[in-house]
């Protein structure tokens, strides 16, 4: 019996899903207000910090260090939520490499947040602990904490800069200061210029980004 060949299938496929305008705002002010309450709430230990200061710092309840951790957590879970919706942003207009990259940045940006996380809780327990070794050991991990978020900013901003550009998804001026904070992200103490901007610039970008094809 003769077999009929199957005709190849022409229907399209569904075009990739974009959050609203409504969507990447809110969640860029979420980003900006529990950035700003962190940064508040949060304590400026390096290697040399005496120990005396760090138990001071640290002498809060249990239940205090906790909330503190599941908000940070929350704030980690929002970062990596706005990287993908800002990636399928930047896609919309036409596809682009760059435009993983920025999400990639975003994810390793929340890795970063995610691990000052878990060693303030650490250094809670060591100051709860009253083990002054732990406390030093502690200490200096933290202090070394911020040489991964200058890899991540790099990526983020030059990747959604370059994206922005290339599918002009982005004003050109903001596509340009964009790569520009993003390439003197490692050089050393102007990396705190990206980190200071991050918050502002994630609102920026999520209202000027365009969202049609």
């Amino acid at each position: 019996m003769a077999q009929t060949a199957s005709a190849p299938s022409t229907a399209t496929p569904p075009a990739e899903q974009v959050p609203g305008r409504r969507v990447l705002v809110g969640l860029s002010v979420l980003i900006l207000v529990l950035f700003a309450v962190m940064l508040a709430t949060s304590h400026d230990v390096s290697y040399d910090t005496s120990t005396a200061r760090i138990n001071d710092a640290y002498d809060v309840s249990q239940t205090t260090s906790q909330v503190s951790a599941y908000g940070g957590m929350a704030f980690v879970a929002l970062l990596l939520f706005f990287g993908a919706a800002l990636r399928g942003a930047l896609r919309r207009s036409a596809a682009s490499w760059f435009a993983d990259s920025a999400f990639l940045g975003f994810a390793a940006l929340a890795a970063t947040f995610a691990s000052w996380i878990v060693t303030d809780v650490a250094m809670w327990k060591a100051v709860d602990t009253g083990t002054e070794s732990t406390i030093r050991a502690v200490a200096t991990i933290s202090d070394a904490g911020f040489l991964p978020l200058m890899a991540s900013m790099m990526a983020l901003y030059v990747g959604t800069g370059l994206a922005g550009l290339t599918t002009r998804s982005l004003p050109r001026w903001l596509a340009i200061a964009s790569v520009i904070i993003g390439v003197i992200s490692p050089l050393g103490p102007l990396g705190v210029i990206g980190f200071m901007l991050l918050p502002l610039w994630i609102v920026a970008v999520s209202a000027w980004v365009r969202l049609d094809a």
